[in-house]
C-alpha cells in the first residue's frame, strides 16, 4: 500500500491543534486552486514542480531540513472545482531532486536479519520512544527546537560501549566524531517488501550534500499495531554520489500518476451524490431496481427504461398514463394533442395547474411535457400540437396540404417510438394511428372510458406476423380496437351538442385505467414473445422466472358501479378496417392517396375489406348486422353522450 497524504480542514490552521493519528506525521505543502478549468489545464506544471524543488534545495543548503526534516517532504496540490456539476480535479506532486548520479542500494535485509535479536529489541525500543515523543511534540508545536524529536527522519547512534539511542539529524557530526555507529532512520510509509517509500529520496541527497558521506546505513521503520516490526522493517546499505560544491539540481520529478497509471490529474465526480437532478435519477432507478431485487429477479428493467413512448392524447388519460410511466423509470415520453388547457382541466388532469389556463390556455401537449420534466428532471419529453386526421370529418380544400403534412408527421412519430398509447376522445381519431402502427409493427395500448367503466387493451401483432416464426401456427392473431366493427369509422360528433361531445366519467376512473394501461404494456414487453404474446388463459400455471409480471391479457374491462374487472380476448377480424392484411397492404402500396380516400369516404374501407359484400349477403338472408343496444348492460341506445363508450362493441 503506497503512502498517502491526507488534507482536511485543520491542515490550513497556522498551528495544528488537532491530535495527530498515531503512525502519522505532518508535512508542509502548498495548495493552488484555480477558478476556471482552462486555468487549471493551462497552468505551467513544469515550472510549479521546479519551484517546489528549489524550495527543498534551499532547505538543504541552509540547514533548515536538518532541524525540521519534514521540510524535505514538501508537496504541491493543484485543484479545480466545477461547483455546478460537482466535479473536482486534483493533481499532487511530491518534488524529488535528481542527484548527479543515481543512489545505489548495495544491500537490503530485514532488521531481524541485520542484527542480533537483543539489538533488534533495543533499536525498536529507542525508535518507538523517539516517535512517541515526536508525535506528542507535533501536537504542541510551541516546544519546537532543533534538539526536539522530529519526524519523519532521525538518527540511531551506538557507541562502542553502550546501547542504541535515537538522536536528531543535527547530532550527526557529534556522534560521528565520537566514533559511534550511525544509522539514518525513516518512518517509512511504504509496504513494499523490497523498496522504501518516496520521502527517502531527498533525505539521501541532503546526507550527501550536508554530511559528505558516500556510504550510509538506513533503517526503514515499519510498524505493526503501533510498534516497530523488526521482521518488516528494512535495513539498506546505500552508496551516495559525491556532490560538487557548485552543483545545482537541474531536474525535478514527482507528479503523481492517476488511477489509470498516467501522469494526469485525478477526477472525482460527486454529481450523483450532490446534484439534486442526479439524486432524483438515482432514486427513480433504485425504486424500480428494488422490485427486481425483492420480488421479480428476472425483471428486465433496462428493456422498459430505454423505451420511447408516444402518448396520443394529453387529457385525463394521457396525464394518468404519463405519471405511471415515470414510476417505471421511463424517461422518453412524447405527447400529441391539439387542444389548450381549459379551466376545468387542472382538477382532473394531474399535469396542469391554474396558470396553464390563463390567456386562452397553454397548448396541452407542450404544458404536459414541461410539467413532466419539472416532476422528473431526467425526463426527455416533447409536446407536439398536432391534429390527427379522422375518417368522415370534412376537410376544406385549403386544408388538404396541412392534413397531408400532419399525416406524414404522425407516420414519422410512430416510426420513431417503441410504444403508442391511444388515449383520444373519439373512436375515429384512433383509426389512422392504429393503421400506421400496424404497418410499422409497433405495440399499441388502447384505453377508453365510459361513465363508470373502462376498457384497456393491447393491439395484436401486425398481420405480417401471421407467417412469422415468433407466432406459433396454432395461435390466432389478436385483434385491434376496430376488429369487432362491421362498419367503417365515421364522424361521431355529427348532430351532437357541445356538452354531448365532452367526456363524462367518474373522476377516479382515468387514474385506474391509465395505471392498468401502463401495467399491461410492461407485462407485454416482459413476455418473451413481446407483441406476439398470446392472451392469458384463466387458471394457467405461471412460470415467474419466464414471466416476471405474469401472463398477458388481451383486454381488461372494469366497472366502478360494481367494482368488478374481467379479462377478455378477441381474435383479429380478417375484414377489419384498420389492421387487416388488405388494409395494411393497400396503405403500404398507395400511401397518401389511399389514406386521403379513406378519410374523405370511409365507406371505401368497407368496399376494400369486403364488408359491403358482407352487408349485402346478410340483408339478402333477412338478417341485420346492427347490434342490439340491450346486449350491453351499460349501453342505453342512441342517447349516450360520450362516443368514447363505443369500445363496448368489443
Amino acid at each position: 500500500m503506497p503512502a498517502f497524504v491526507q488534507l482536511e480542514r485543520s491542515s490550513f490552521a497556522q498551528s495544528a491543534t488537532a491530535a495527530i493519528q498515531k503512525g502519522h506525521y505532518t508535512v508542509p505543502g502548498s495548495l493552488q486552486n484555480f477558478n476556471t478549468e482552462n486555468g487549471f489545464k493551462d497552468c505551467d506544471k513544469a515550472l510549479a514542480l521546479k519551484q517546489g524543488g528549489q524550495r527543498i534545495w534551499h532547505n538543504i543548503l541552509t540547514g533548515i531540513a536538518e532541524e525540521h526534516p519534514s521540510r524535505l517532504c514538501l508537496f504541491l496540490l493543484l485543484s479545480y472545482a466545477d461547483l455546478k456539476k460537482f466535479t473536482y480535479w486534483s493533481w499532487f506532486a511530491f518534488p524529488a531532486l535528481k542527484p548527479p548520479e543515481p543512489f545505489k542500494v548495495t544491500k537490503t535485509t530485514s532488521l531481524l536479519q541485520e542484527v542480533q535479536p537483543e539489538s533488534a529489541v533495543q533499536i525498536a525500543a529507542a525508535c518507538d520512544q523517539w516517535r512517541q515523543v515526536a508525535e506528542d511534540h507535533e501536537v504542541q508545536p510551541s516546544a519546537s527546537s532543533s534538539g526536539a524529536p522530529q519526524l519523519p527522519f532521525w538518527l540511531l547512534a551506538k557507541p562502542v560501549e553502550g546501547d542504541w539511542q535515537a538522536v536528531p539529524l543535527t547530532a550527526f557530526a557529534d556522534v560521528s566524531k565520537q566514533g559511534c555507529l550511525v544509522w539514518l532512520c525513516m518512518a517509512d510509509p511504504s509496504n513494499n517488501p523490497d523498496h522504501p517509500g518516496w520521502p527517502l529520496r531527498n533525505m539521501l541527497l541532503m546526507a550527501a550534500k550536508r554530511w559528505g558521506v558516500t556510504i550510509l546505513s538506513v533503517l526503514c521503520v515499519r510498524d505493526h499495531r503501533g510498534k516497530l516490526d523488526a521482521a518488516r522493517s528494512l535495513c539498506l546499505s546505500v552508496t551516495l554520489p559525491t556532490i560538487p560544491p557548485d552543483w545545482e539540481p537541474s531536474s525535478v520529478v514527482g507528479w503523481e500518476a492517476n488511477s489509470t497509471g498516467k501522469l494526469a490529474p485525478r477526477q472525482v465526480d460527486l454529481g450523483p451524490s450532490m446534484d439534486p437532478h442526479r439524486l432524483a435519477e438515482s432514486a427513480v432507478t433504485l425504486n424500480v431496481s428494488l422490485m427486481r431485487w425483492r420480488a421479480a429477479p428476472s425483471l428486465g428493467i433496462d428493456r422498459l427504461q430505454d423505451l420511447k413512448i408516444l402518448l396520443l392524447g394529453a387529457g385525463t388519460l394521457g396525464c394518468a398514463v404519463a405519471r405511471v410511466l415515470l414510476g417505471w423509470g421511463i424517461r422518453h415520453i412524447d405527447f400529441v394533442d391539439n387542444s389548450q388547457v381549459a379551466f376545468s382541466n387542472p382538477v382532473r388532469q394531474s399535469l396542469y395547474e391554474f396558470e396553464d389556463c390563463l390567456h386562452g390556455g397553454k397548448p396541452k401537449a407542450e404544458a404536459a411535457a414541461d410539467k413532466l420534466c419539472q416532476i422528473y428532471p431526467g425526463a426527455v419529453s416533447l409536446g407536439i400540437s398536432l391534429t390527427i386526421p379522422m375518417p368522415g370529418h370534412p376537410v376544406a380544400a385549403s386544408q388538404v396540404p396541412q392534413v397531408q403534412a400532419d399525416t406524414a408527421y404522425l407516420e414519422r412519430l410512430i416510426e420513431g417510438h417503441d410504444v403508442v398509447f391511444e388515449l383520444m376522445d373519439t373512436r375515429e381519431s384512433r383509426w389512422l394511428p392504429t393503421l400506421l402502427a400496424a404497418s410499422a409493427g409497433k405495440l399499441v395500448i388502447n384505453a377508453a372510458l365510459g361513465f363508470d367503466s373502462f376498457l384497456v387493451m393491447r393491439h395484436g401483432a401486425p398481420p405480417s406476423a401471421d407467417s412469422s416464426s415468433s407466432l406459433p401456427a396454432a395461435q390466432p392473431r389478436l385483434g385491434c380496437y376496430f376488429c369487432n366493427d362491421v362498419v367503417a369509422p365515421l364522424n361521431s360528433t355529427v348532430d351532437r351538442t357541445l356538452e354531448q361531445q365532452c367526456t363524462v366519467a367518474r373522476p377516479g376512473l382515468a387514474s385506474i385505467a391509465g395505471a392498468v394501461a401502463v401495467e399491461l404494456m410492461a407485462c407485454t414487453l416482459q413476455h418473451p414473445l413481446g407483441i406476439n404474446a398470446p392472451a392469458a388463459v384463466a387458471g394457467e400455471r405461471v412460470n415467474h422466472e419466464e414471466l416476471p409480471l405474469g401472463p398477458v391479457p388481451h383486454m381488461i374491462r372494469g366497472q366502478l358501479s360494481g367494482f368488478t374487472q374481467m379479462c377478455l380476448a378477441g381474435q383479429a377480424f380478417r375484414q377489419c378496417t384498420a389492421c387487416s392484411q388488405t388494409v395494411v397492404d393497400q396503405y403500404r402500396q398507395s400511401g397518401w392517396p389511399f389514406l386521403w380516400q379513406a378519410l374523405q369516404e370511409p365507406k371505401s374501407l368497407e368496399d376494400l375489406t369486403g364488408l359491403t359484400q358482407l352487408h349485402a349477403e346478410t340483408q339478402a338472408r333477412g338478417m341485420s348486422l346492427q347490434e342490439d343496444p340491450l346486449s350491453h348492460p351499460d349501453v342505453e341506445g342512441e342517447d349516450i353522450p360520450d362516443m368514447e363508450d363505443d369500445w363496448t362493441s368489443l
